[in-house]
């Protein structure tokens, strides 16, 4: 499967030619970033606490997820390509987001105890109006990586009535906890290990109410994957 997607990404090239997702530069065919733009991503520079993702400790107690990875800080390019691919399509940056965060899982050995893949839902009009769910797009690509199955119909979500940035840490763990639903019931899930994929981590809430409904609809142990946090220094 991944020679035949190569080829097909070098036979797509003659007609759209590939571009960095950050700067938009021409770059060669089998490339998703260009070199400078991946000089500077923000990327980890200190050890971060894997249950919880942040430098400075989340109360764990009140976690349901077993632990959680990101790539980078939610700042300058980071910040910027995320955004790309939020609102651009710059589909390049999750696949490359995807190719380092499955390097992460198996230096972690996490990559075999994995069953299934899924991502943070997106509202349905809100997907519609994008043509796509970013922390789908990034599962996809893990899920291909890791050749594990992924499920996108475990956890369903309401339409968005605030635009989360503007809230504040404890408004946000309401809000995620009023809009995150479970699909209805998922038996196959039961006992399984699954990996939870979004595009940014700010305050746990989100994959904190996704992890809740996962567990509680079976699963025995959640991993969760961003491609970038903010730090509460």
């Amino acid at each position: 499967m991944a020679s035949k997607r190569w080829i097909y990404k070098y036979l797509i090239d003659f007609i759209y030619p590939n571009r960095c997702p950050i700067c938009g530069k021409f770059i060669r065919w089998d490339k998703l970033i260009c070199d400078d733009c991946e000089k500077v991503l923000p990327l980890h520079n200190e050890s971060l606490c894997e249950k919880c993702g942040k430098d400075k400790c989340l109360d764990h107690d009140q976690l349901y997820f077993d632990g959680i990875f990101t790539l980078m800080r939610y700042e300058d390019s980071g910040k910027e390509a995320i955004y790309r691919l939020k609102y651009d399509r710059e589909l390049n940056f999750a696949e490359y987001s995807a190719e380092k965060l499955c390097e992460v899982l198996t230096d972690k050995k996490l990559d075999s105890k994995i069953d299934c893949i899924t991502a943070v839902p997106m509202n349905k009009s809100k997907k519609l109006e994008r043509g796509y769910n970013q922390a789908e797009r990034l599962a996809h690509f893990v899920a291909v990586k890791l050749k594990k199955p992924e499920n996108h119909k475990l956890i369903c979500r309401t339409a968005d009535t605030a635009e989360q940035h503007t809230l504040s840490a404890d408004e946000r763990k309401a809000y995620a906890e009023r809009i995150f639903y479970p699909s209805g019931n998922h038996s196959d899930i039961k006992g399984k290990t699954l990996l939870l994929c979004d595009d940014v981590y700010t305050t746990g809430s989100t994959m904190n109410a996704c992890s809740k409904i996962l567990k509680e609809s079976g699963a025995e142990k959640i991993y969760c994957i961003a491609i970038a946090t903010t730090l509460l220094k």
